[in-house]
């Protein structure tokens, strides 16, 4: 991936992924990809960044979980979430012929171009059983108490 096949690095990582399936890729991004995690959170906590847009092709995979993670922090309800995380299927079902096709093309299934109705409930339970909440979790990935109050702060407008 580091020097431009992407593709060709999930093709290797591919038999792994369906195995794990969306939920289990989510929770294992979640545990291996902390820097990342840590390095939007600085971007989220920083002043300056915003107005901020976070966006992907489908939404549902790493940006779903970075929504996820500030949904969580703001102690929105759970089943509100996984609604909103649920509303980008059926909002790119005309392009799902497509990417079923790219997905055949990397060794991946249809379970990947959709949005299991489990993943946002398995999320959060993960985040509570293996760091005790998700303020926990954004502060063993390196995630500053400063970064994590003005993304509250300025999401629940309390500027």
């Amino acid at each position: 991936m580091t020097i431009g096949r992407r593709n060709d690095a999930v093709k290797i990582l591919a038999p792994h992924m369906e195995e794990m399936g969306l939920v289990g890729l989510a929770k294992n991004s979640l545990d291996v990809c902390k820097k990342e995690v840590r390095q939007v959170f600085d971007v989220l906590g920083n002043k300056s960044s915003w107005p901020v847009l976070v966006h992907c092709t489908q939404g549902k995979d790493r940006t779903g979980l970075i929504v996820m993670l500030v949904l969580f922090l703001l102690g929105v309800e759970e089943t509100v979430i996984d609604s909103d995380y649920r509303i980008s299927e059926p909002e790119l079902a005309s392009e799902k012929d497509g990417r079923l096709k790219e997905l055949a093309l990397i060794g991946l299934t249809e379970q990947f171009a959709v949005c299991p109705p489990d993943v946002v409930t398995s999320v959060h339970m993960h985040i509570k059983k293996t760091y005790g909440g998700v303020r926990q979790y954004l502060k063993e990935a390196g995630v500053s108490q400063r970064a994590v109050e003005h993304v509250v702060r300025t999401m629940l407008a309390e500027t």
